[in-house]
């Protein structure tokens, strides 16, 4: 008996698998575009994270992600690289972490000078928003100028980045 159930299941997996369409399930076109997608996305969040010159960073900014409260500003960028060096190493995607946020760093960098722009005029732009969350070791990544946002699992730069919002 077990045998036919086995086969009969086989045999309607094998004819809905081309239907999956028809029933607004994703057929395996739109399964490999979505992973060519996201190796996209994280191609480009790992371009993004190495393209960081970290000397040019003006400031971090520490806020608690419930509140919005800025707990502590940061300027030394020996401490910002400290800080952000254990992502050098990491390349382990992960999911959304169920857990509340717990604290959001915003990367601050001055704007690259035009031409004919004077350097009294330069502003600065968030380039980089990083999101640790209660008890995981998911940390939340999103490059602010393009919406690009992704997760990493490194409790190295979590523990990092939680020490400086100590």
């Amino acid at each position: 008996m077990r045998v036919r159930t086995v086969i009969s299941a086989l045999l309607a997996a094998s004819i809905a698998l081309p239907l999956t369409g028809c029933f607004g399930l994703p057929g395996l076109d739109d399964v490999a575009d979505q992973a060519e997608d996201f190796a996209s996305q994280a191609q480009e969040l790992a371009d993004t994270l190495s393209d960081v010159d970290w000397g040019k960073v003006c400031r971090l900014v520490v806020r608690d992600a419930q509140t919005g409260e800025i707990i502590r500003e940061v300027t030394d960028q020996t401490e910002i690289e400290n800080t952000f060096e254990p992502f050098s190493e990491e390349s382990g995607l992960a999911e959304e972490p169920d857990a509340d946020a717990e604290y959001v760093f915003e990367l601050w960098e001055p704007e690259t000078q035009k031409l004919g722009q004077s350097a009294d005029d330069l502003e600065e732009y968030k380039g980089l928003e990083v999101t640790t969350y209660e008890g995981s070791p998911v940390v939340g990544l999103e490059v602010s100028p393009i919406g690009l946002k992704l997760y990493l699992t490194s409790q190295a730069a979590a523990d990092a980045l939680r020490a400086l919002a100590r």
